[in-house]
């Protein structure tokens, strides 16, 4: 018997179910006790298990799953890995995603919207606060408490903000909230605040006005990752020290329109660089940009490299480059579909421009990044 408790209202849980299924499914030896309601009564519910996954549980929930269980893997950052093996997102690679996206929207003021002590949201914000230092920003902090969020220390907090200011919230959720606020004082997004969350929860992301922004984690990988770690247990396999804690890397950043903002005060740059961000797979050159924006080369290059410290053609390679990245962690597309997707005709040309890029081939970085 495997057991799987996740948290059924909210897309993580829900994408951590798929995962896990799409390995049982392939296995096809699992006994499946699958619980996603509200646990507050789960000791009436949960049998004794050889294997469980857990995911968005709260400690009290998981303490029940792990004693009636054999064997647990924990799909928490929060897990303590001397207990039972964790899977989970790379929360400073996400936070360091958020500020990457943030910083090419060339805002100049960030700040974060945390939960304060819990694990997930000190490694969002070291990732996030330490690509900013790299780049010589600061950046603003507040906390609230998840489980009963102080309105007037939010609204407060976001009205004494500097503006146009670019913010990360530690979820989705949370984004909400900010978001919320913002439109309950009157305050602009993303012209004045621009807002990134984490998870591309779809029905949180665009319930909310404008839809937001969000770091994509494919938390499915994780379930399937946690129930391929489950099974080598159930196996009688003993992991080793570095294999009880799995961090997997976002895949990219879904952006939205609550960062569709670029502070800069020319605004012939701003429509260049909005066309190349959305037409660079196409794929797109310079002399498409310049058909789309009439303005001289020579003036736009000299723009480009002043305001952004790149070149328009440097800006289309970042772009796909970028994407390409997102793509090769895909593991259903091959590499020439990834190239064809960037907007590169040959293979040889896509491998070239990406290990220029990343010092790695796409078939090394692939490899690595599993």
């Amino acid at each position: 018997m495997v057991g799987i408790a996740i948290d059924g209202a909210t897309g993580y849980g829900r994408a951590v179910m798929r995962g896990v299924m799409r390995y049982a499914n392939l296995q096809r030896r699992w006994l499946i006790h699958e619980e996603f309601r509200p646990m507050s009564s789960l000791s009436n519910r949960w049998p004794r298990c050889d294997g469980a996954v857990a995911a968005g549980t709260s400690a009290a929930t998981f303490e029940h799953i792990r004693r009636r269980s054999r064997h647990v893997v924990h799909c928490s950052s929060s897990g303590d890995p001397s207990q039972t093996p964790i899977v989970c997102l790379d929360d400073v690679a996400a936070g360091e995603l958020a500020a990457n996206h943030l910083l090419d929207c060339r805002l100049e003021n960030f700040g974060f919207l945390g939960w304060g002590s819990p694990p997930t949201s000190a490694n969002r914000a070291h990732g996030f606060v330490t690509a900013l230092q790299r780049r010589g920003f600061s950046c603003n902090t507040c906390s609230v408490d998840w489980r009963k969020p102080n309105w007037r220390k939010l609204s407060q907090w976001v009205r004494a903000l500097p503006k146009p200011i670019g913010v990360m919230a530690v979820d989705d959720t949370t984004a909400h909230d900010l978001a919320a606020a913002c439109l309950e004082a009157n305050i602009a997004v993303p012209d004045r605040v621009a807002i990134i969350g984490v998870n591309n929860d779809d029905l949180l992301c665009e319930s909310a006005w404008p839809p937001l922004s969000s770091v994509e984690g494919d938390f499915s990988r994780i379930g399937y990752a946690a129930a391929g770690i489950l099974d080598r247990l159930l196996n009688g396999e003993t992991l080793r020290r570095e294999e009880r804690v799995v961090r997997l890397p976002p895949l990219g950043v879904v952006a939205r329109l609550s960062t569709d903002v670029l502070a800069v005060d020319e605004p012939n740059v701003a429509d260049a660089v909005r066309y190349i961000r959305e037409h660079a797979c196409d794929p797109c050159a310079v002399g498409d940009v310049l058909r789309h924006v009439p303005v001289a080369r020579r003036w736009l290059e000299r723009q480009f490299v002043q305001k952004l410290g790149r070149t328009p053609h440097d800006e289309i390679m970042r772009v796909r480059m970028e994407a390409a990245r997102r793509l090769l962690l895909q593991i259903n597309l091959s590499i020439p579909d990834v190239a064809a997707r960037c907007g590169f005709s040959a293979v040889s040309n896509f491998g070239r421009a990406f290990a220029q890029a990343y010092a790695a081939t796409p078939g090394a970085y692939r490899r690595a990044s599993r």
